[in-house]
């Protein structure tokens, strides 16, 4: 009779500290409702945008962040809302229609007579680091569609980190989505620009 209330008073506490452990949970997305640009960045075209493919441990919805030379730590309570390579596909594609293009997946692309240029975003790091801020790094690649083939005519390799403006997983947000900004505005100003004419 006596291990009847200690029973009910172990269970109430196992919910209660459950559902506490849910509440610290937090999610995060990138915005792109301040995406701007001048009338003079404007260019007009069409491009094929490939999924954005990130190579590694970062491939993952729960942020990474590099704590000491060769060890990785893997958030428990902090993750993207989505997947980061759906969410960095979807900021590319409204980046770019800002800009004036029309964007099409590439997954969704038919056959067309004339030529386009397709773009490739590969990341081998996006994560956060405990004295650089974010890091992210890859290659983007801008190939041109003649005749049913794809050529390659344009490959960067970027390394770019981004300090943070205070601690916390807010600001790593915010440090990663400033350097995916930067790296959209070199892809626009050294290839996009120049080719889409």
């Amino acid at each position: 009779m006596m291990k009847l209330p200690i029973y009910l008073g172990l269970i109430s506490l196992l919910l209660i500290g459950c559902s506490s452990n849910q509440n610290t949970h937090k999610y995060y997305k990138f915005s792109d409702q301040n995406l701007q640009v001048s009338a003079t960045q404007k260019i007009a075209g069409h491009l094929y945008l490939e999924d954005v493919s990130i190579i590694g441990v970062s491939n993952q919805q729960a942020f990474v962040q590099y704590t000491k030379p060769n060890t990785v730590n893997i958030a428990r309570f902090h993750f993207w809302a989505e997947h980061p390579e759906n969410m960095l596909t979807q900021l590319t594609q409204s980046y770019f229609h800002t800009l004036g293009l029309t964007v099409v997946p590439r997954a969704l692309a038919g056959d067309v007579e004339k030529p386009l240029f397709s773009l490739k975003l590969v990341l081998n790091e996006f994560a956060g680091h405990y004295n650089k801020g974010a890091l992210l790094s890859g290659n983007w690649y801008l190939y041109k569609q003649e005749q049913g083939e794809l050529k390659l005519i344009q490959t960067q390799r970027f390394s770019l980190n981004s300090q943070l403006n205070k601690d916390g997983f807010e600001a790593l947000v915010s440090a990663h989505q400033e350097n995916w900004i930067k790296l959209l505005d070199t892809v626009h100003q050294e290839a996009l620009s120049t080719h889409l004419k």
